[in-house]
């Protein structure tokens, strides 16, 4: 479920995670003034395709799970999981076993999309 709520903040990402590059600036095109009423021409340039992969490279999937692992490399009690193939949902890649779990936090210092948010202790 993507709904807004899965969606998280950039000041809740790990940033260190992610490269940091800059983004594609997109050109425009410059109208005079005289030629300017009447004119319904795109003044933004389009990227080209090779743009428009560059800039979804950069995608840092807030708040959804991209299957890097980390969590269940890290888990030292073994209480993240894998969800099975059948029962993932986009952006839900792993879960937890909550009578293993004993709320160390290492998961959720270790996501880099801050997808575990841990909230049952607090």
């Amino acid at each position: 479920d993507r709904a807004y709520a899965s969606i998280i903040s950039h000041t809740e990402l790990f940033l260190g995670h992610f490269d940091n590059e800059q983004r594609n600036q997109r050109d425009h095109k410059v109208v005079d003034t005289e030629n300017v009423l009447g004119n319904f021409e795109e003044r933004l340039i389009g990227y080209t395709e090779e743009e428009v992969q560059t800039e979804a490279s950069r995608c840092m999937s807030c708040g959804l799970c991209f299957e890097c692992d980390n969590c269940i490399m890290y888990c030292p009690q073994d209480a993240v999981f894998k969800v099975k193939k059948d029962k993932a949902t986009l952006g839900r890649y792993v879960d937890t076993d909550y009578s293993k779990c004993v709320g160390c936090h290492i998961c959720a210092d270790v996501c880099p999309t801050g997808y575990i948010q841990m909230g049952l202790g607090e």
